[in-house]
């Protein structure tokens, strides 16, 4: 169980890590443009936000991806496109639970859903962070 524990918290550094380089990667473009080309930003806000948010979601497939590939190479679950149903469900913390892991696997699975909320509320953030600086930052002049 152990070994099984060690694995999850493993996953759940790499998803961590997918995620800091993308919004890393993704805020240090938003600085830039900040700085080049504020005007863009200012003119085309909803464009932004949808490219921001969309662009935040990629990782967060990559996270299951890696989920789902653990499941299947672990063989809990019979073939690729069951586990990465499963790990959808579970890191998005649905939980349909109509295919479940054995009773071997079952505590992994709370790990998986314990870093979906944690990932979902960093993206979350982000995207806030983004659409404030969009909607809500004063340029000079402006009253």
């Amino acid at each position: 169980m152990l070994f099984r524990l060690a694995i999850a918290c493993g996953l759940i550094a790499a998803t961590v890590a997918v995620q800091a380089s993308f919004m890393s990667a993704g805020l240090g473009v938003f600085r830039r443009l900040e700085k080049e080309r504020r005007d863009l930003l200012l003119r085309y806000p909803m464009l932004v936000t949808v490219v921001w948010i969309i662009y935040l979601i990629a990782p967060i497939a990559l996270d299951v991806v890696l989920w789902a590939t653990f499941y299947y190479l672990a063989q809990a679950l019979p073939n690729f496109e069951e586990a990465l149903y499963f790990s959808t469900v579970t890191f998005t913390t649905v939980g349909y639970g109509d295919i479940v892991l054995g009773r071997d696997w079952r505590q992994v699975a709370t790990f998986e859903a314990v870093n979906g909320w944690i990932i979902f509320g960093w993206a979350t953030a982000l995207m806030m962070a983004v659409i404030q600086r969009l909607y809500f930052t004063r340029t000079p002049g402006q009253d």
